[in-house]
């Protein structure tokens, strides 16, 4: 690190809450720079311009620089503006050819490669103006992991790099041609051409092995990826940067937060009637009673909720497994999300049969979110793998009790029998015999209001993880 008393450090992803949100990385890179911020830190983001970007929130545009790409000169704007209610930094990068539709499909990813080496040309652009040069590029997921490599390779930079992985089970894989396109030859990438044929190009992997740190999203998680199969390419990678880095070098497990400004049931104007823990059980049911009115569901009934992506790794086909004996049980259900056609499609028929016991609401909106968390007496999360998740933390700050697979942050986070129940992962018998010992403690008023009541007190703001992340930002910077 430079003799400056503050760190300066710049995050990078491709998406960031509000401007632009697919997912939980959107959460994490509009919250965690405010949090580093806070303690003592120049943190700051980058992220693509994308057309819905310029059209919700455009920007001012405060200079441009040229990369070249595909043998010919391609001008990326720079715009910047603030992270909401902070005076944090946030420059977004825009190219009308290579950087204005998002395209997430693994197979097609000269955009992110363009995006990448954009970056790479953005930090060389703030060092040539001074006021800001970063000691740190924090990139996170594939969409981002080439960075480290363009700055070592292309840039011969000594600014140091930490990759966080926020999903293992997306790598970015596609063609060579895009580091053709960016100025590399095969050879240059093709690091494992020792080992078993390497034809296509990794992100992720090439990220493994040229960041200066890796870390992921729970210790849970780093756990699960050091366990990963050896047959697997990905396993390839981790085993080199061992071979060159040594045993010492650990992937790193630091848990995300909260934004307790967003989710905070206390001063929510989203949900109908705001609640503290004191006020949990008649905060609840005031909000259970508005929105199921709404729903045409009775208000009498347990009511359970899935809120996520319709999509494998989500676990929604063990719901629609159970469906059948839930309505048995005599309990609400209301699942929210996008996601797969196919996913959506059996949802929908669900309901359909069901509909005084099931609804479906396959449009996806921060609302509904918002008043499901706060209405819902129980929160499935029947993930086949969860790197960290948020809407156990989110539930539980809502006095949402969680049912989860016993996977990833989920173990993490929740207290079996104590804040949350937890259940053998991808085991219908194993989850119908967790809901029918769940119906028993709702039966129990004066149980399931202290089981409320612990789980709102949980603390997963990003007080916590900031402070680690600091540190991990401080070893980083002053070694070797």
């Amino acid at each position: 690190m430079t003799t400056r008393n503050k760190l300066n450090a710049l995050l990078v992803g491709y998406e960031v809450a509000p401007f632009y949100k697919r997912g939980g990385l959107g959460d994490v890179l509009g919250s965690l720079p405010l949090a580093l911020a806070s303690l003592g830190i120049d943190a700051r983001v980058t992220m693509p311009y994308y057309n819905s970007v310029k059209r919700h929130y455009p920007q001012k545009e405060i200079a441009s620089f040229s990369v070249i790409f595909d043998k010919k000169e391609e001008k990326v704007k720079i715009l910047q503006g603030v992270l909401p209610s902070s005076h944090v930094p946030i420059y977004f990068l825009a190219n009308r050819k290579l950087i204005s539709i998002i395209n997430l499909r693994q197979k097609n990813i000269e955009e992110f490669v363009f995006f990448d080496l954009a970056v790479a040309g953005f930090i060389n652009w703030l060092e040539d103006q001074g006021s800001f040069i970063p000691d740190l590029v924090h990139c996170n997921d594939w969409h981002t992991a080439l960075i480290p490599f363009l700055l070592k390779k292309r840039m011969k930079s000594s600014i140091k790099t930490l990759l966080t992985i926020h999903n293992l089970g997306y790598q970015g894989r596609g063609s060579f041609k895009a580091l053709e396109q960016a100025g590399f030859e095969n050879q240059d990438l093709k690091i494992l051409k020792k080992s078993k044929s390497i034809t296509n190009l990794n992100a992720l992997g090439e990220g493994i092995l040229h960041a200066s740190k890796i870390s992921t999203v729970s210790p849970r998680y780093a756990k699960e990826i050091s366990q990963i199969r050896k047959r697997t390419q990905i396993y390839r990678y981790f085993r080199l940067r061992e071979q060159l880095l040594g045993r010492s070098d650990k992937l790193i497990g630091i848990l995300n937060g909260t934004d307790t400004k967003i989710w905070n049931p206390q001063e929510d104007k989203l949900i109908p009637k705001q609640y503290g823990v004191t006020e949990v059980s008649t905060g609840k049911k005031k909000n259970k009673y508005i929105l199921l009115d709404e729903l045409h569901l009775p208000a009498d009934k347990p009511t359970f909720t899935f809120i996520g992506r319709m999509a494998s790794q989500k676990g929604i086909e063990l719901i629609l497994k159970i469906a059948e004996e839930l309505v048995d049980l005599g309990i609400n259900l209301i699942l929210l999300g996008t996601g797969l056609k196919p996913l959506e499609q059996k949802v929908h028929a669900l309901s359909e049969k069901h509909s005084s016991a099931i609804k479906a609401e396959l449009i996806f909106t921060e609302k509904m979110a918002h008043r499901l968390y706060a209405a819902a007496d129980f929160l499935l999360i029947p993930s086949n793998y969860e790197p960290c998740g948020l809407v156990q933390m989110i539930g539980m700050k809502y006095g949402t009790i969680p049912i989860a697979a016993r996977t990833g942050g989920l173990i993490d986070t929740i207290d079996d029998g104590r804040t949350g129940f937890l259940f053998q992962k991808g085991s219908t018998h194993d989850l119908i015999t967790t809901i029918k010992k769940v119906l028993k403690v709702y039966e129990d008023p004066e149980r399931f209001e202290k089981m409320r009541k612990e789980a709102m007190r949980e603390d997963f703001s990003w007080d916590k993880s900031a402070t680690l992340y600091k540190k991990l930002y401080q070893t980083i910077v002053t070694s070797r």
